[in-house]
């Protein structure tokens, strides 16, 4: 059999949630399929590069170049598609070429775009409703991260049950990890003038992930901490839609210099943020998995986290003290408990490690490669 994979986001260079689901799993699927009889192909628009140019004897690449900017799925896709159709199409994100092969594999991370529209940019609302309505129409099989996500797409979308894969996503143990290194720890904060003690939010800096009602909770926090509290609150992730409201936060916050923007944090260097921090937070108004969640549990960070979307399925009752995400003063509640309950802190600790084990690269792709490769 010939597969098909859509590389082009895992080929990205400044990955985020989607772009890193596609890496790990395209890196698993090969080692799980060295030698097998299918043959695997990666299509991308770009030289492949970050070890997805190293390919097992039975897989291949194939450059599709197309020197804009938008339009490559839908158009210089469907081409090759049209062209040269692979027996199965995989498309690691939320969106089908125009021309498909019968059999055609699709992921869904979430719909919160239907839930929550005024979180995004009509234009991308709008993108993601059609191209989610025509996976309705077009795909034989959707794969979706969380339980949560398949029953939202079941109802929302009417993709009966037994067309949806389950197939949590994973982390990468051998960098979220507990780090007994206290230099390279002390190099990482230097490098990005932080002072401990922080909270740390990992995320886009936009409407959906709610960083607005984080900068106002941590603010009462500050007040009613008193004059010396020495905790700040540290922003990773880059601006997004509604980055106007994070700003008007910020410059109505009479802590704001105990909020610091560090925009992109490479990889290598966030588990070294997650290691030295007091706790992460993540206050977002929807999630279909939670990625953040789970690298800091991994990394024996505690979490604090909203009780939204799939968050407490994916991060477990125990692991996390969780708030509803439209009240600061859960949130501040949350903030005090992990700094003054005793022995809290090192609970959350050792229950997140235990449950971000359970979140592995390759059992993603152990539970991926039936739903490619198995056809009546």
């Amino acid at each position: 059999m010939i597969i098909g994979i859509d590389a082009t986001r895992a080929n990205k260079t400044a990955k985020t949630g989607v772009e890193w689901y596609a890496w790990h799993l395209i890196q698993e699927l090969k080692l799980l399929t060295k030698g097998d009889s299918n043959s695997w192909i990666l299509y991308t628009n770009e030289m492949l590069k970050s070890g997805l140019e190293q390919l097992p004897e039975n897989w291949y690449e194939v450059r599709a170049h197309w020197p804009i900017k938008k339009g490559w799925t839908q158009i210089r896709l469907s081409w090759e598609m049209w062209r040269r159709p692979p027996e199965v199409l995989f498309v690691p994100a939320h969106v089908l070429p125009r021309v498909l092969p019968k059999k055609n594999v699709v992921t869904i991370h979430d719909v919160g775009f239907h839930r929550f529209p005024n979180l995004y940019r009509s234009r991308d609302r709008q993108f993601h409703e059609i191209s989610t309505k025509d996976i309705a129409k077009h795909a034989q099989r959707v794969i979706t991260v969380t339980e949560f996500s398949g029953r939202e797409i079941s109802e929302l979308y009417g993709i009966p049950s037994d067309r949806i894969a389950i197939t949590p996503n994973g982390v990468n143990h051998d960098i979220y990890r507990p780090i007994s290194d206290a230099a390279g720890i002390e190099e990482r904060l230097q490098r990005y003038r932080l002072h401990r003690p922080y909270f740390l939010a990992i995320g886009r800096l936009e409407s959906k992930k709610n960083i607005a009602n984080l900068i106002k909770a941590f603010t009462l926090f500050k007040a009613r901490r008193g004059v010396g509290d020495p905790v700040y609150l540290v922003l990773v992730g880059n601006p997004g839609y509604g980055y106007e409201e994070v700003k008007k936060a910020l410059a109505e916050s009479s802590f704001k210099d105990y909020i610091l923007q560090l925009g992109y944090v490479p990889e290598t260097d966030l588990p070294y943020l997650l290691n030295a921090a007091e706790a992460l937070i993540h206050p977002s108004w929807y999630e279909g998995f939670g990625i953040p969640p789970v690298q800091a549990m991994a990394c024996g960070c505690p979490v604090l986290s909203s009780d939204a979307g799939a968050l407490v399925e994916v991060i477990g009752p125990e692991a996390a003290i969780f708030f509803p995400p439209s009240e600061p003063e859960s949130m501040v509640a949350a903030m005090n408990r992990v700094l003054d309950e005793d022995g809290l802190k090192q609970k959350l600790r050792m229950a997140g490690i235990v449950r971000a084990s359970k979140y592995t690269w390759r059992a993603t792709a152990e539970k991926t490669l039936p739903v490619l490769t198995q056809w009546d």
